[in-house]
C-alpha cells in the first residue's frame, strides 16, 4: 500500500483567537522598573574587584613579568 500524504493545509492547527467571556476580572497594569540601579551596582562591583587585584599587585610588588617567571618554573 502506498502512503498518501495529507496536504500541508490540513496539518495546521486552528488559529482562532482564544476568546474568554470573563469580563468581571480586574485588569492590572504592571509596570516594570528600570534595571539601571542594578547595572550601575554590577559595574561598581567589577571596578572594585579589578581595583583590589591591581592594588594587590602594586602592594605586593608583583609585576606581570615576575608572575610569568614563577609560573614557568
Amino acid at each position: 500500500m502506498d502512503k498518501i500524504e495529507e496536504p500541508a493545509i490540513s496539518k495546521q492547527k486552528s488559529t482562532d483567537p482564544n476568546i474568554s467571556n470573563d469580563t468581571g476580572s480586574k485588569k492590572t497594569n504592571i509596570s516594570l522598573t528600570t534595571p539601571l540601579p542594578n547595572v550601575i551596582m554590577l559595574g561598581l562591583l567589577f571596578l572594585a574587584t579589578i581595583a583590589i587585584i591591581i592594588g594587590g599587585y602594586i602592594h605586593g610588588d608583583m609585576h606581570f613579568a615576575k608572575v610569568l617567571e614563577h609560573l614557568k618554573s
